[in-house]
């Protein structure tokens, strides 16, 4: 009997070209490490309001694109606005430079032109040729830990950029601090503060290297105000720690033709510890196919729940659209179950593991009830989630578009509600029923959120107060359909009264 392989018709380029906002990099199912190719430093803004290109932009990737700037470690898959594109890597060959350079001359800087006909994107691995160095890049990952192998073919020495400003929606300001610390000669821990799409944001790592830095800069290229007495230090060369709102590093190794590197990212919404942990933990080993091979191992026990009669080509899109749906929500939480909640203090996941990146405009409709159908444990994982949002949130509410221990408001309705419903009604117990009720009766009665008070008192959302109004009084009163459902199977008729009534308010609109 040969073994069922349907991972083999993920195809991650899939969505990569102009606006499919997708990225062709390693992740495994669920995972909080996105490694992924960037391909441009295209800014959010320079100043002078919104870039429209940008949006192009919001995976981080475009298959046309002739240049790499380097791998980061987080991505937005899917969305029509973003974020993230933390701790960029990048392999470089000679003297190393430590900004971008252009697309049109990246010679001037640390990108790289690339050999289109050597790039692979298979599930849990991604792999191309930087043809300006001749190395050749590779990476896989585990849930919190992004693995990359990079090969050095060429004959000038070898180095490793680390670019703690680079972002995806990036503007000059968005990165509020930095730290970078060489904890000794194969680890480097660090960690930022961001000011994006997620208003406060805060992302931590721990890197191992597979070979002992010989030399290394840390440099922070904003002009220091206060220099104090740190004036006594030559803190550019071999300096184990640097500061700031623009810290860029570079470490050599004294590698030679042919030389691999193994370098081990791991991330932690927590601490530097957290991400540490979650390094020894995840990638306690050397061997980067030991680790394309679980990632890939991960898809394929997903991909092989599902067995469809098609030809390959149908196949590919079936199994990618899989794929797809098994990125995002994201796990957000350390090893040992710790996160940093929407309070920005940190929680123990009692009994849950704690996800993020809840797109719920985009997903009440259709991923999250296919996930409760087919991921019902990680279906109650994600309940639970939002239910901690609700218990952490300044407003007492559920979530409505979150991300990284932020809420950033993005779209209309409170569809967190029939998520829980659908969850509840489907038969998934793993939650609190009762509470769940309460914060959807909540998140459907806070009366400063866009319009809800006039949609409580008049039964509609009037044009004047809303941008949207016929739109948001159709999903409130959706909405509040499935909090009726809630209700009845949970035995309350009063609020399974009201809400049944409320639900009915999409008829002021005809």
């Amino acid at each position: 009997c040969v073994a069922q392989e349907n991972a083999r018709y993920i195809n991650p380029f899939i969505g990569t070209d102009n606006m499919g906002h997708t990225f062709p990099g390693a992740v495994v199912p669920f995972g909080m490490v996105q490694l992924s190719p960037d391909t441009d430093t295209v800014p959010y803004s320079s100043g002078q309001g919104y870039n429209p290109d940008v949006y192009r932009y919001c995976a981080g990737y475009q298959y046309t694109d002739p240049t790499i700037v380097g791998f980061s470690h987080t991505h937005l898959h899917g969305t029509g606005h973003s974020d993230l594109g933390d701790f960029l890597l990048m392999p470089v060959t000679g003297e190393p430079k430590l900004n971008p350079g252009t697309a049109t001359y990246p010679e001037t800087g640390y990108r790289s032109r690339y050999d289109k006909n050597t790039e692979i994107a298979q599930a849990g691995y991604y792999a191309v040729t930087l043809t300006d160095y001749d190395i050749r890049a590779e990476l896989t990952t585990t849930p919190r830990v992004g693995i990359h192998q990079y090969t050095f073919n060429g004959e000038q020495p070898g180095a490793l950029i680390l670019d703690m400003v680079h972002g995806i929606y990036n503007y000059d300001g968005k990165v509020i601090w930095s730290s970078v610390r060489v904890v000794n000669d194969t680890l480097v821990t660090g960690y930022r503060q961001t000011n994006g799409w997620a208003r406060e944001r805060f992302i931590y790592f721990a890197m191992s290297f597979s070979r002992p830095i010989t030399e290394y800069s840390l440099r922070n290229e904003e002009k220091e105000i206060y220099g104090g007495f740190w004036r006594r230090w030559e803190m550019n060369r071999n300096f184990p720690e640097r500061s700031g709102r623009k810290v860029k590093a570079w470490f050599k190794f004294g590698l030679k033709q042919s030389d691999k590197l193994l370098v081990k990212m791991a991330i932690s919404p927590v601490s530097e510890q957290g991400a540490l942990l979650n390094l020894k933990s995840e990638a306690p080993h050397g061997s980067f196919g030991l680790y394309r091979a679980d990632a890939f191992r991960a898809w394929n026990t997903e991909a092989n729940r599902l067995t469809i009669d098609a030809g390959d080509e149908q196949k590919v899109v079936f199994y990618t659209a899989l794929y797809h749906s098994l990125i995002h929500p994201s796990i957000y939480a350390d090893v040992d179950g710790r996160y940093r909640g929407l309070d920005h203090e940190i929680h123990q996941g009692d009994g849950f593991t704690n996800y993020s990146i809840f797109s719920l405009w985009d997903t009440f409709r259709a991923l999250h009830p296919w996930l409760t159908l087919m991921y019902p444990g990680e279906a109650s994982d994600m309940v639970n989630s939002m239910l901690a949002h609700y218990d952490q949130s300044a407003h007492s509410i559920l979530p409505v578009w979150s991300h990284y221990a932020n809420d950033n408001w993005c779209m209309i309705g409170y569809h967190a509600v029939p998520v829980i419903a659908d969850a509840w009604v489907k038969g998934i117990r793993g939650f609190d029923g009762q509470k769940a009720l309460k914060a959807m009766v909540r998140s459907a009665s806070y009366r400063p959120y866009e319009g809800l008070g006039d949609y409580m008192d008049k039964g509609y959302v009037p044009a004047e107060k809303s941008g949207s109004s016929a739109s948001v009084t159709l999903e409130y009163a959706y909405d509040d359909y499935t909090i009726s459902r809630m209700a009845v199977a949970l035995g309350d008729s009063a609020i399974a009264q009201a809400f049944r009534t409320r639900s009915q308010n999409f008829e002021h609109l005809f």
